[in-house]
C-alpha cells in the first residue's frame, strides 16, 4: 500500500533501456518518438489512443510490453501461508525456499525454447499453469495449494504436476531434475520419462510448505494429484459462487474479476482467530486500513456479505480506546473504515451485525469530530487556512510518516462521517444519524473554504489544489510523483458532484504536470495503475467514457499479468519491468470496483446501468448480462443485447429485489451500441414510445423498477 519497494535499477532506469525494450508507440513511429512522448508533461500516449477512437484492450496493450516478471499466489483462502509461483514456474515456499524443475541432461538453468506462458485453471481458479517448449518437447507445470479440509488452520501443502507432451514422430526422453534453493543436502532427485510420439506423460509431486532435508519433495501418482485438485476446485468454486454474476463479451474481464477476488481471499490471513487483510502475499504483511476497508467495500458490492461482516468486525481490533482507527497506513483509515461499514449495512441490511458495530462507529465519529474541533478557532474574525481540518499528528498515508494537514485525509474522514450518518438513519437511529450528517455538512463547508483559499494559480486559467495546503509539498513534486497517487484518492471520495468544475483543481494538475501515462497514474518512470481509480471515476461521472476506458484498459494491459491477472503495484511499463509487489490486494480491489461501477453505479438517489461499458460489447450480436448485483436500492439484474441486422438494442431490467431498500428517484440506462449501428431513431419502454435521450442515456422513473422493464431502441 504505497510503501514503494523499488530497487536501484528500477528507480534509475534510463530511457535508453526504454528505447531498446519498446518500439511500438504508434505505427510508423520509432522509439525516439516514444522517448519524447514519455518526457512530455501531457499524456501524449493516452491522447494518441483517444484520437483513434474509443480505447480497446488491443490498442492500449500494443503500446508497452507485458509484465516481464509476474508472480502469482496459490493456496487456501484466509490461510496465513501462501505459495508463490514465479514467472518461470518456480515454487516459492516458507523461509524463502524455492523449488524448480530443470530439464535436460545435464540439467540446464535455461530450459526454455521461446516464450513462457502462464494462465489459471478455467481462467480464474488458483491453479497456476506454466507452459513452455524445450528440446522439441512441450511442458506444462500446474501448481496449487491444499490443506486438509481446505482449512486455514491446517498445514498447507503445494502440489505440482509436470506434464510432458511429445509432438514429434519419434520416441523422446524427458530428463527432469528437482532443484531446491537453498540446497537441502543429499542427492538431487532426477527423473526420466519416456514419451511416445503424440503422447503425454505426467510427473506429480507433493511439496511440504516447510520443505527441509527431513521433509523432501515426494513423487505421487497422477490419481493422487487429481484427487486433491478436485477438492481444491470444488472448494474455490463454492467460495466464489455467492457473488454478483455478470457476463461481458471480454473473457479477460469475466475471468479477471473472479481471479482478483481469489487473490484477495488468499491475501487475508487468519491469525489468532481473527482475519487480517494484507496488501500483498509474501511482501506487504502489515495491515493498511484504508486499503483493507476498500477491499471490504468491494466484497459488499459483489454480494460477499458474510465475509465483509467478519472482516469489518475484525478490523475493530485496530480501534484505539479514544476511538481512532489506526493501522500501518495512516489517518484516512478512520474515514475509509466508516465508509465501508456504512456502505455494507446499506447494501446488506444486516441489522444484527450493524447493531454490534454502532458503539465503534460512534467512538470513531466522536474522535474525528473532536480532533478537528481543535482547529476550529478564528483568527480575529477570519478563518485560518486550517480551520476545521483534521490535525491528528498522524501520517496522511503510509509513505509519509510526518504530521501534515491534508485534504485527502479530511475528505476521507468527511466521507466516513457522512456514510455513518446515512447508515444510522437507515437503521432507524435517526437522532444519531442526523447528528453526524450535520457534522459532516459543517466539515464539508470547512474543507471547501480552506480549498478555495489554498489554490495555486499556475496561469493560463489553470488553478491547482495543493492537497497539503500548509507545505504544498505534493504539488511542488509535480504530477508524476505522489501528487498523481494521492489526488485520485481524494477524488474517489466523491467530495465534488459530477458536474462540479472544482474537481478540475485536481484533475488538471494530473493532466498538465505529467501525472498520467497512458491514462494511468504516473510514478517516476512507471505507472501505479490502481491509484488512478478516483481520476477515472471522475471522468465516468462526467460522461467522459472514453477517458475512463483508457484507464480501464491500461490497467488490464499494463497493471497486471495478462495470463493470470495477478496485479502489481508499480510497473516500469515502457520497459516491461515490474516490481515484485504482486498479487497486490489494493490493485485487485480497485479493479473490482471499476468493473462494478462500469455496470452498476449509484449517483446520489439515482441508479446508473451500463454507463461505463465499451461500445464493442454490443457489437456483432454481443451482449451484457448482470445478475442480482447489490445496490443501495436493492439487487438489480439486467441484460442488454444488440441486433445489427435489425439495427436495434434491446434491454430487460429488473424487477429490483428490495429488502427494506428505497427505490431510486431515477434510473438511467446507458445505450452504447457501436457507432456503425447508426443514429437513434426511436425508443419504446414496455411497448410505449419514449422520449429520445440526447446523450444516449435513457432516463426512467425509479419507481418503474418495482416491475420488469423492457426497452427497445431502434437506429438507422
Amino acid at each position: 500500500m504505497i510503501a514503494k519497494i523499488h530497487t536501484t535499477w528500477a528507480l534509475l532506469l534510463p530511457l535508453s533501456a526504454v528505447a531498446l525494450a519498446q518500439d511500438r508507440y504508434m505505427p510508423g513511429r520509432g522509439s525516439s518518438e516514444l522517448q519524447e512522448a514519455l518526457n512530455a508533461n501531457p499524456d501524449v500516449l493516452g491522447e494518441a489512443i483517444l484520437a483513434g477512437g474509443e480505447p480497446s484492450f488491443e490498442r492500449v496493450a500494443s503500446i508497452f510490453p507485458p509484465l516481464g516478471r509476474p508472480r502469482s499466489n496459490v493456496g487456501v483462502a484466509e490461510h496465513p501461508e501462501e505459495i508463490g509461483v514465479g514467472w518461470d514456474g518456480t515454487i516459492e515456499l516458507a523461509q524463502n525456499r524455492k523449488i524448480s524443475f530443470r530439464l535436460g541432461d545435464p540439467p540446464s538453468p535455461y530450459g526454455f525454447d521461446g516464450p513462457i506462458e502462464q494462465s489459471l485453471l478455467e481462467g480464474y481458479l488458483p491453479v497456476v499453469i506454466t507452459r513452455w517448449r524445450y528440446d522439441s518437447l512441450e511442458y506444462g507445470l500446474s501448481v496449487f495449494g491444499h490443506s486438509p479440509g481446505m482449512s486455514p488452520d491446517a498445514e498447507v501443502t503445494a502440489y505440482a504436476a509436470l506434464a510432458v507432451h511429445n509432438p514429434s514422430a519419434a520416441d523422446r526422453t524427458a530428463h527432469v531434475t528437482v532443484y531446491s534453493f537453498p540446497a537441502l543436502g543429499g542427492a538431487v532427485p532426477k527423473l526420466q520419462a519416456q514419451v511416445s510420439p503424440g503422447r503425454r506423460r505426467e510427473l506429480c509431486f507433493r511439496i511440504p510448505w516447510l520443505v527441509s532435508p527431513e521433509r523432501l519433495v515426494e513423487a505421487i501418482t497422477p490419481r493422487q494429484y487429481a484427487d486433491k485438485l478436485r477438492e481444491v476446485r470444488s472448494c474455490w468454486e463454492a467460495l466464489l459462487a455467492p457473488g454478483m454474476l455478470f457476463r461481458t463479451p471480454e473473457t479477460r474481464v469475466n475471468d479477471g474479476q473472479l481471479a482478483w477476488l481469489m487473490y484477495n481471499f488468499l491475501n487475508v490471513d487468519k491469525i489468532g482467530g481473527w482475519c487480517q487483510i494484507h496488501d500483498g502475499g509474501r511482501f506487504y504483511e502489515d495491515v493498511y486500513g484504508y486499503s483493507a476497508a476498500l477491499y471490504c467495500h468491494a466484497l459488499s458490492l459483489y454480494g460477499y456479505w458474510e465475509r465483509a461482516d467478519r472482516y469489518l468486525r475484525d478490523m475493530l481490533h485496530y480501534q484505539q480506546p479514544e476511538g481512532q482507527f489506526r493501522t500501518s497506513y495512516g489517518t484516512p483509515d478512520n474515514g475509509a473504515v466508516l465508509y465501508a461499514i456504512g456502505q455494507h449495512y446499506r447494501l446488506s441490511r444486516n441489522d444484527k451485525w450493524f447493531a454490534g458495530m454502532v458503539p465503534a462507529i460512534e467512538r470513531c465519529c466522536r474522535w474525528i469530530a473532536g480532533a478537528r474541533a481543535k482547529t476550529r478557532t478564528l483568527n480575529g474574525d477570519k478563518h485560518p487556512l486550517t480551520y476545521g481540518l483534521l490535525a491528528s499528528g498522524d501520517k496522511p498515508y503510509a509513505d509519509y510518516p510526518g504530521e501534515v494537514f491534508s485534504y485527502y485525509v479530511d475528505c476521507y474522514c468527511w466521507l466516513g462521517l457522512r456514510e455513518a450518518g446515512l447508515a444510522l438513519v437507515d437503521a432507524g437511529m435517526e437522532s444519531q444519524g442526523k447528528h453526524w450528517l450535520a457534522e459532516a455538512e459543517t466539515y464539508r463547508e470547512d474543507i471547501l473554504r480552506s480549498m478555495e483559499s489554498s489554490l495555486i494559480d499556475l496561469g493560463d486559467n489553470f488553478k491547482a489544489l495543493p492537497i497539503e495546503p500548509m507545505t504544498q509539498r505534493l504539488i511542488k513534486q509535480g504530477g508524476g510523483d505522489y501528487y498523481g497517487l494521492i489526488a485520485p484518492m481524494l477524488l474517489e471520495t466523491n467530495f465534488f458532484a459530477p458536474d462540479d468544475p472544482r474537481a478540475e483543481w485536481i484533475t488538471s494538475p494530473m493532466e498538465k504536470l505529467g501525472g498520467l501515462m497512458l491514462g494511468l497514474s504516473r510514478f517516476a518512470d512507471g505507472i501505479d495503475h490502481a491509484y488512478t481509480y478516483g481520476y477515472a471515476m471522475s471522468k465516468l461521472r462526467r460522461g467522459d467514457v472514453e477517458r475512463f476506458l483508457l484507464t480501464f484498459y491500461g490497467s488490464l494491459a499494463h497493471g497486471m499479468d495478462r495470463g493470470t491477472y495477478s496485479s502489481v503495484e508499480v510497473n516500469h511499463a515502457p520497459a516491461g519491468i515490474n516490481d515484485p509487489t504482486l498479487p497486490h490486494t489494493y490493485s485487485h480491489t480497485q479493479q473490482l470496483r471499476w468493473v462494478r461501477m462500469m455496470l452498476v453505479r449509484e449517483e446520489g438517489d439515482e441508479l446508473w446501468l451500463a454507463s461505463g461499458t465499451p461500445r464493442a460489447w454490443l457489437a456483432r450480436g454481443n451482449g451484457i448480462r448482470v445478475d442480482r448485483a447489490p445496490t443501495l436500492f436493492g439487487r438489480i439484474s439486467y441484460t442488454i443485447r444488440a441486433d445489427e441486422p435489425e439495427r436495434s438494442v434491446t434491454a430487460r431490467i429488473g424487477p429490483i429485489e428490495q429488502d427494506r431498500h428505497t427505490l431510486p428517484r431515477r434510473a438511467v440506462l446507458a445505450l452504447r451500441p457501436p457507432e456503425k449501428l447508426g443514429v437513434l431513431q426511436s425508443v419504446t419502454v414496455n411497448g410505449k414510445e419514449w422520449p429520445l435521450p440526447e446523450d444516449g442515456c435513457l432516463s426512467l422513473d425509479g419507481r418503474m423498477l418495482a416491475e420488469r422493464i423492457d426497452v427497445v431502441a431502434r437506429y438507422r
